[in-house]
């Protein structure tokens, strides 16, 4: 008995061995496989200093490829035949723009690290303002690590600012001044409530050495902002949007439930405005009227603002008409707009709130259009629940084109940017398993009788406008 007992316990121990050696074999590749075998050294009490420096190396080995355990996105679309992506920041582009719009988001909902969100700046400037704020985060994580941006954009970081989180941080901080919400929709605002907790510049960043002289903290130095009320100034960002939109952000969001009531500490500020009052951008920033009048011609001091209300099914959306008060250029901006899901009982007049807009444009000053295409054009009328698919999108360009050659003949689109945003993805069958990205974009320029210059954006990458 005592034999059989003894020889049980040995098979026991070999067992153990095995499985120790197998989860500690260095082929095993993967974190879950690694811990495992950390466990199983740990229980062993495994001092050896060789097999754990040799685990070590593995370990590094496996996180610094860890790319080469899932299949690259590109694998899952057929070769591209034309490129349809033709907005551009490269120098021949950007001669003789007057903007730059940084796309934080372009996508129509599902991945919600792509929603969205559009930075807009004057050339030369590093002050932002943003349309809409689906996705914030990792639209600014994207673009900090676009290799040409210090350079091309003058962003000063702090010393300490190495790490890609460090420099997304920084840059929400100090460079993104406002938000200029269009309707009130999760897809719409959350990035903004996302990153809250962090968007503002408190008053130790003044410390800074070397000094930052751009930005937020730029803005400070030229105003010579006294030390005592800078830390309020710099935490009241501008939330700006028609009413209704403004009061849903502060009863349905920054409500102490949802999430903390922030702007109640100082970090925001909300501004309503009024359906189809031009408004000056300065009056809607929290500056005095002496501070206004040291930087009225900077953007975007220099701007006007112009909101309209729009239809977006049953809920009411905005299209922001913004005016250079120099040069009189343009950029119209809509949020989620377009074809009710029962246009029969359609008594808002989606079309009508659109023509507007293009009343009010100079189509000769027009620098671009921001404006939704969620759906291909196959998509029924039913299922559309005030969105555009690219038949629409062309109708009322070619509406706003024979809107102006009854005073100008020559009225034209060529030199104006149609930047589509707001595509959904292709989550259903699809012809040749095109994503819906291309799909809109053929269509599209099969549509394009005004000769506009469609850009598909990407998430991160600069356009100039």
């Amino acid at each position: 008995m005592e034999f059989r007992f003894n020889y049980l316990l040995f098979t026991f121990v070999i067992f153990l061995a095995l499985v120790s050696f197998s989860f500690s074999d260095e082929n095993v590749s993967g974190a879950f496989a690694e811990d495992c075998s950390d466990e199983i050294e740990t229980t062993n009490n495994n001092n050896n200093n060789n097999n754990n420096n040799n685990n070590n190396n593995n370990r590094n080995q496996n996180y610094n490829n860890v790319e080469s355990n899932f299949n690259s996105i590109n694998s899952y679309y057929p070769p591209d035949s034309f490129n349809y992506f033709t907005g551009s920041f490269a120098s021949n582009d950007c001669k003789r723009a007057s903007f730059v719009t940084i796309p934080l988001g372009t996508a129509g909902g599902l991945d919600e690290s792509n929603l969205s969100s559009f930075l807009l700046t004057k050339k030369g400037s590093n002050l932002f303002i943003a349309l809409d704020a689906g996705t914030i985060w990792k639209g600014v994580n994207k673009f900090t690590t676009f290799k040409y941006t210090s350079n091309l954009m003058n962003i000063t970081y702090p010393n300490w600012a190495v790490l890609p989180e460090q420099k997304t941080a920084w840059f929400i901080k100090n460079h993104i001044l406002g938000y200029f919400i269009g309707h009130p929709h999760l897809d719409h605002v959350g990035g903004l409530v996302d990153v809250s907790p962090e968007d503002y510049v408190p008053k130790n960043l003044l410390d800074i050495q070397p000094p930052i002289t751009q930005g937020l903290l730029g803005l400070l130095l030229r105003l010579k902002v006294a030390p005592q009320v800078t830390a309020s100034l710099l935490q009241k960002k501008s939330i700006v949007g028609l009413g209704f939109t403004v009061n849903s952000i502060r009863n349905n969001l920054f409500n102490d439930i949802i999430w903390p009531n922030l702007p109640s500490y100082g970090r925001y500020e909300y501004y309503a405005l009024a359906n189809q009052l031009e408004y000056q951008l300065s009056n809607l920033i929290f500056l005095n009227e002496s501070q206004q009048e040291a930087i009225k011609q900077d953007f975007p001091y220099n701007m006007k603002i112009r909101p309209f209300e729009l239809c977006h099914e049953k809920l009411a959306s905005t299209a922001f008409l913004f005016t250079d008060t120099i040069s009189q250029e343009q950029i119209a901006f809509f949020s989620d707009t377009g074809v009710p899901s029962d246009e029969k009982n359609d008594l808002c007049g989606w079309k009508e709130k659109i023509l507007s807009v293009w009343r009010n444009i100079n189509i000769d000053k027009l620098k671009a259009i921001f404006i939704e295409c969620s759906f291909p054009n196959d998509t029924p009328d039913t299922q559309m629940f005030g969105h555009l698919r690219p038949k629409d999108v062309m109708a009322l360009l070619d509406t706003l084109v024979q809107m102006n050659k009854n005073n100008n003949p020559s009225a034209s689109l060529r030199n104006v940017k149609l930047i589509v945003q707001h595509i959904k993805p292709m989550v259903n069958q699809s012809p040749d398993n095109l994503p819906a990205r291309k799909i809109i974009y053929k269509e599209l320029m099969e549509a394009n009788r005004v000769g506009i210059n469609v850009i598909i954006p990407n998430q991160g990458e600069p356009i100039c406008i």
